[in-house]
């Protein structure tokens, strides 16, 4: 009895301590689940945290992006680092964020990525280039508090005119929208009428009205028995270092270029075994270059000519030198009107005394291998420019037709001839002063009609607005372009009027400014939606019988539409708004008063605007309501 009490006792103490056991390990598991759900809670609040971080450096990514495109709808990528994170702002104005096409053509996405650690989150907008009001096919402000009445043509796309609207006026394909009156579906709060920035116009303006006047030349008229125009040796012309690199270029009209007695010699320097000349014979103009000791490049010569000259013409001429110590092929060239006729062989100069001369030839060397001196010159010599490089064909051609500043680099010295008295011919370059005097009675006379210098009319042109400088084209009178060609990225500014008429093409990305009337007539403005214009007008502006891409904005008293297809947006601050004839708007029209259709086959339909990306056309864009998106 006594060993099996016994019995009973040990085993329950084996049972005890195996339950004891049995809960311990209970409790351990239970400890170490309840110690990786605490982990798992830590982990997750902690990339709540980062998330909510994260939106947040999305959203400080969004304002940046709204400030940088507000002004001059700049769509350049914007990266920035910040609490931790970083962000990465990009614009898309082809598709949205699922690679969607966006339905207007004027409308950006604007997308925001703000990234801490491996949380990330991105946020979006849609941006209208324009202000809200530009969302209707006609919007009239009504500032004259008239009823719209609308007998002749059509409106299609939803339309707002703050003021009644008559039976059967206002669209025919959308809904016509009113501020108050009757006629229309009311909207309680619509979109004000945009006032536009006007600081940039002004100051192109301003430019332009600072501007000279009409810009008189003068030139020098040679004789073509004695006259010239001596220039002492001079360490930057012709002695001093050995030169690597020359342009020399002049304008000059000969009297006959038919003359075999001389060579008329426009511009030399050198002698007979080093230098450079210019010279017309026998019907041709020639530039030459020569350097001949066999101790240095023995460059025995290279004469360039062309016959595509005329007597009596002003032609504008240029030579150019980009040799080494010794010859290489392509190193001498010759330009007339800003088109190259030839290239040879040349070398470096040594420096070569033996005077400068405009208008005669002293002793340098000419084609046919004579040193003949006293060939002189028989007609007129204007704009001589002498540079220590070597300038391009199209730094000569975006040059040649206007005055030089005289501070451009490279330029050594500049004979403008703008005395018009006297016998010296000032060096106008500013790096230093190597002037020149006449000989023998050269007389002063009228130069060429130069393109660039002030000019108000321009008939049969191309012209790049990049030769400009800073690709501006500014007139202090009126302006008139006619079947003429002009091409951008640039600005078209005058003081007055401007007229452009006679099929002229003003090509894309080009601001055309007035501070009087603009008239356009059988021309073209603009090339399409992505090469728009920006046209601004103070006085009143018509158009007839032409082709607008862009943006219009009128702030005379009126404006007119006469068999004229407008693409993009028009900003009318006139009381005087007709579309005559079949005049048709596809985009948008905002006008503070109403319009007048004067013909059955006029119509504003609502379609695309430019986005004029990169540019400050003076009015806001605005966020497109309900495209906010967090994904």
């Amino acid at each position: 009895m006594r060993v099996f009490k016994e019995k009973i006792r040990n085993e329950s103490g084996v049972i005890l301590m195996a339950s004891t056991m049995g809960v311990f390990i209970l409790l351990s598991i239970f400890a170490f689940y309840l110690a990786r759900f605490s982990i798992i809670e830590t982990r997750t609040g902690g990339y709540h945290t980062q998330d909510i971080k994260a939106r947040n450096l999305a959203m400080t990514g969004i304002e940046r992006g709204l400030l940088a495109y507000k002004p001059s709808r700049n769509t350049s990528t914007i990266n920035g680092n910040f609490n931790n994170g970083n962000y990465t702002v990009s614009f898309d104005s082809q598709n949205d964020e699922r690679g969607s096409s966006l339905s207007q053509d004027h409308y950006v996405l604007i997308k925001s990525r703000g990234k801490i650690d491996d949380v990330e989150r991105n946020v979006r907008l849609m941006l209208s280039s324009l202000p809200e009001a530009f969302c209707f096919s006609f919007y009239g402000n009504n500032s004259s508090s008239q009823t719209f009445t609308q007998p002749n043509g059509t409106i299609s796309g939803d339309m707002f005119f703050n003021g009644s609207v008559q039976s059967n006026s206002g669209t025919s394909s959308g809904t016509t929208y009113i501020g108050t009156g009757t006629g229309g579906t009311v909207l309680s709060s619509y979109p004000s009428f945009p006032e536009i920035n006007t600081s940039q116009y002004d100051a192109l303006l301003s430019s332009a009205g600072s501007v000279g006047g009409a810009y008189t030349n003068y030139a020098i008229d040679f004789d073509g028995n004695n006259d010239y125009i001596r220039i002492n040796n001079s360490g930057d012309i012709n002695t001093g270092n050995n030169h690597t690199q020359k342009t020399i270029e002049a304008w000059f009209k000969v009297d006959n270029k038919n003359i075999t007695s001389r060579k008329q010699t426009i511009y030399e320097q050198g002698g007979t075994v080093r230098g450079l000349n210019i010279y017309v014979f026998d019907g041709k103009l020639y530039v030459g270059g020569w350097n001949e000791p066999g101790g240095e490049s023995n460059w025995n010569g290279t004469w360039l000519s062309t016959n595509s000259i005329q007597s009596n013409t002003w032609h504008h001429v240029a030579l150019t030198l980009n040799g080494g110590n010794s010859l290489s092929n392509n190193a001498f060239k010759g330009y007339l009107d800003g088109t190259q006729f030839g290239s040879g062989q040349g070398s470096k100069l040594w420096n070569h005394p033996g005077d400068v001369s405009i208008g005669r030839n002293r002793d340098t060397k000419f084609h046919s291998g004579d040193y003949s001196s006293s060939r002189y010159f028989a007609g007129l010599i204007d704009e001589v420019r002498l540079w220590n490089s070597t300038r391009t064909q199209s730094q000569i051609a975006a040059k040649k037709d206007t005055v030089l500043v005289g501070n451009e680099p490279g330029l050594t010295a500049y004979y403008n001839f703008q005395e018009n008295s006297g016998t010296v011919t000032n060096d106008t370059q500013t790096q230093s002063n190597n002037d020149g005097s006449i000989r023998n009675g050269a007389s002063w006379t009228s130069g060429p009609v130069l393109s660039k210098m002030n000019s108000s009319s321009f008939t049969n042109k191309t012209i790049n607005l990049s030769t400009y400088s800073e690709s501006k084209l500014l007139v202090n009178s009126d302006l008139t372009i006619s079947n003429s060609t002009i091409n951008g990225p640039g600005y078209i500014v005058a003081a007055g009027d401007i007229t452009i008429n006679s099929n002229s093409v003003i090509n894309g990305n080009i601001y055309i400014v007035c501070n009087g009337d603009i008239n356009v007539s059988a021309s073209q403005l603009g090339t399409g939606l992505t090469a728009a214009v920006i046209i601004y007008s103070k006085g009143n502006a018509e158009y007839e019988n032409s082709t607008v891409y862009g943006l219009m904005v009128s702030k005379g008293n009126s404006l007119e539409l006469d068999g004229t297809a407008h693409y993009g947006g028009i900003l009318n601050y006139g009381s005087s708004f007709s579309l005559v004839g079949n005049s048709d708007i596809v985009g948008s029209v905002v006008s503070k008063y109403s319009v007048v259709f004067q013909g059955n086959n006029a119509s504003i339909t609502r379609g695309n605007i430019p986005e004029f990306a990169g540019k400050d056309i003076g009015l806001d864009p605005f966020v497109l309501p309900g495209s906010y998106l967090e994904f």
